[in-house]
């Protein structure tokens, strides 16, 4: 199974929602976010089969906003999607994730937001 997070507001097209089942949606007050950034997020947890999980992350790459990112994971595998790039790994691979992390913060991801779950 794929399971994913990811924030409405990171979305500039929202049709990448219709690859995926919506398992919850949540409103959250942030205390975190950027000055660009709103202080209400709408979190999406999502599942889909994990054979599409490339087929998903790509389509949400195409979606996304700059400088936000989406996760999702399948039994063995993150993916850490952002505009125009997905990073894929093995779960624990500790140096695939400190890649992921550095490009996030090359793309003006706040470092207080970089915490996505493996």
């Amino acid at each position: 199974m794929l399971r994913g997070l990811l924030l409405r507001e990171s979305l500039q097209d929202e049709s990448v929602l219709g690859l995926v089942r919506i398992a919850k949606t949540e409103v959250w007050d942030v205390q975190n976010a950027a000055d660009w950034q709103p202080k209400r997020w709408t979190a999406i947890s999502f599942e889909g089969q994990s054979e599409r999980a490339d087929e998903v992350a790509q389509a949400l790459s195409r979606a996304m906003k700059p400088a936000w990112y989406a996760n999702l994971s399948t039994a063995t595998h993150v993916y850490v999607v952002f505009a125009g790039k997905v990073f894929e790994y093995v779960k624990g691979d500790a140096q695939a994730r400190a890649e992921a992390q550095a490009y996030a913060l090359s793309v003006g991801v706040p470092d207080s937001q970089i915490d996505w779950g493996e």
